[in-house]
């Protein structure tokens, strides 16, 4: 089956001739034509993809940076995993979960000088206390999410004197205890 044309649709229309398009618009398209390739070579990636979990990348809004529906690095270890680990390895492990003090670690803070592992395992801590405890428990252990003074920066400025600055960059941007505490609960597992 033909479709059927009136000679009017197939006219020229408006400012169109017929004529040969200008020098300037074969530029144009031939110079837009030259640059496809190399966009498409490139691709979308996600702001701070291999580490938005980081304090700087992270909102306490809920504006998260993903990549897609995966999260850009997997969990650290959560207060689970180390009350877990102080459950198999009883004390005196000689590691850190037994040799350090809470007001050793988070100068901020006197007079809480129970162990990590009795924060972790007994009532002497409170939640948040627990939070901390694993998080610098996780970054001695190697995380890439951070390090042991970036968290104890947290506790120290966060939650102590509610001014922790997640980012260097942008100093205006401070979190309390109540950011601290929910980016915990982001990262932790």
């Amino acid at each position: 089956m033909k479709p059927e044309h009136s000679k009017q649709s197939v006219a020229p229309q408006g400012g169109d001739t017929g004529t040969m398009p200008k020098e300037s618009r074969r530029r144009l398209i031939q110079g837009g034509l030259a640059g496809a390739p190399l966009l498409l070579a490139l691709t979308s990636v996600p702001a701070l993809a291999a580490d938005c979990k980081q304090p700087s990348g992270f909102s306490a809004s809920g504006n998260l940076s993903q990549n897609g529906t995966t999260a850009c690095s997997p969990k650290m270890n959560g207060v689970k995993f180390w009350q877990d680990y102080c459950n198999a390895n009883p004390a005196p492990s000689g590691t850190a979960v037994d040799t350090m003090t809470f007001s050793g670690v988070f100068t901020a803070t006197s007079g809480v000088t129970a162990t990590f592992r009795s924060i972790l395992t007994t009532s002497a801590g409170t939640l948040l206390q627990k939070k901390i405890v694993a998080a610098w428990l996780s970054a001695k252990a190697g995380s890439s999410l951070f390090t042991t003074d970036t968290v104890v920066k947290m506790w120290n400025d966060g939650v102590v004197g509610n001014a922790f600055h997640p980012s260097a960059t942008m100093p205006s941007v401070t979190w309390t205890s109540t950011q601290v505490e929910q980016y915990l609960d982001y990262v932790l597992a």
